[in-house]
């Protein structure tokens, strides 16, 4: 499995944490940036969003 393969399944099982009606922090990185990604699936059912870095907020 390649590193971009495992980092998908990690960013998976984050995803299922995040439960509707949250407000949820992210860091940065390239494993965050694909959370950031998932996380569009649930664009309206988050609260809001905090970030570590301005790219993160930039991409959030």
């Amino acid at each position: 499995m390649t590193q971009d393969e495992l980092k998908t399944l990690v960013v998976q099982a984050a995803r299922q944490c995040v439960t509707p009606g949250e407000i949820v922090g992210v860091g940065t990185g390239s494993t965050v940036n694909k959370f950031i990604e998932a996380l569009a699936t649930m664009k309206g059912q988050i609260i809001g969003a905090v970030s570590s870095a301005e790219a993160s907020t930039a991409r959030l």
